[in-house]
């Protein structure tokens, strides 16, 4: 029976990996370091499979394909799918950055072109979690 506990338990841990990332995605910790419930689904797959060298039930080999699935799923999500690409840049630091126009808070187009020469502008572009 002990690899039925051993199933069950691997399949409330990662579970529980995805409730806990998912209710602590507003705090940045969690938010910009997304390995930990990789690492769960990496002890949640480890005991599952221990759960089917115990006992080869049908309960074990499903909680073994679950939290597998869950673990390539998550790692394909968090170290390919969810990573800016790497673009080339032929900026340098202190050249002028190219032209270009983009919606405001407000909705309405603002282009770099209109503030050339008229004061320092600052530019900000940052990757939300929204």
């Amino acid at each position: 029976m002990r690899s039925g506990w051993l199933a069950a338990l691997s399949v409330l841990v990662s579970a529980g990996a995805i409730a806990g990332y998912a209710l602590l995605l507003g705090v940045a910790a969690v938010r910009n370091h997304p390995e930990g419930y990789v690492a769960a689904f990496a002890i949640a797959a480890t005991l599952a499979g221990l759960a089917v060298a115990l006992g080869r039930r049908w309960y074990a080999w499903t909680a073994l394909a679950l939290t597998v699935a869950l673990l390539l799923g998550g790692a394909t999500f968090n170290f390919v799918l969810a990573r800016i690409p790497v673009t080339p840049s032929n900026l340098r630091v202190g050249s002028p950055p190219p032209d270009f126009t983009l919606p405001d808070a407000g909705g309405r187009s603002v282009t770099l072109a209109d503030y050339r020469g008229k004061k320092p502008v600052v530019l900000v572009f940052y990757r939300g979690y929204w």
